[in-house]
C-alpha cells in the first residue's frame, strides 16, 4: 500500500499541533489561591480595614479583581500571582487592622487606669466647715 506524502505530513502536522495545544496551558486553574484571596479580603473587609487600612484593603480590592479578569481571560499563571499579592495586601490590612485597634484599646485601658489614680490620690478628709 503506497501512502501519499500530503496525508504523512497533515498526519505530522496535526500530531504536532495536539501536542503544542496540550503543552501551551499546563498551568493548572488558580481556584485555590483565588479562594483564599477572597476569604483574606473579606475578612480584612469585616474587621474594619476601610477604616484602619484603607490603602492596602483598595490595593487588594484591585488586585483580586486583575486576577479575576486573567482568570476569565484564561492566563491562569497570572490569576494566581495576582490572587497570591492581593492575599499578602489583604492580609497586611487586616494586621494594621488589629493593631490599630489594640493600640486604640490599651489608650483607653491607659485613660481608665489614670481616672481611678485620680480618684485614689483625691483627699480623703472632708472640708472644714
Amino acid at each position: 500500500m503506497k501512502t501519499h506524502p500530503i496525508t504523512s505530513y497533515g498526519a505530522a502536522a496535526l500530531f504536532a499541533l495536539l501536542s503544542l495545544g496540550a503543552c501551551s496551558d499546563s498551568t493548572p486553574r488558580p481556584d485555590d489561591a483565588m479562594a483564599r484571596a477572597k476569604a483574606a479580603v473579606d475578612e480584612a473587609t469585616t474587621a474594619g480595614s476601610v477604616q484602619y487600612a484603607a490603602l492596602d484593603l483598595n490595593d487588594a480590592q484591585t488586585k483580586l479583581q486583575s486576577a479575576n479578569q486573567a482568570e476569565t481571560q484564561g492566563d491562569y499563571k497570572q490569576a494566581r500571582y495576582m490572587a497570591e499579592d492581593a492575599e499578602a495586601d489583604a492580609d497586611l490590612a487586616l494586621a494594621k487592622t488589629q493593631a490599630a485597634k489594640a493600640a486604640e484599646s490599651a489608650r483607653q485601658v491607659r485613660q481608665g487606669n489614670q481616672a481611678l489614680q485620680d480618684q485614689v490620690n483625691i483627699p480623703n478628709n472632708p472640708p472644714s466647715l
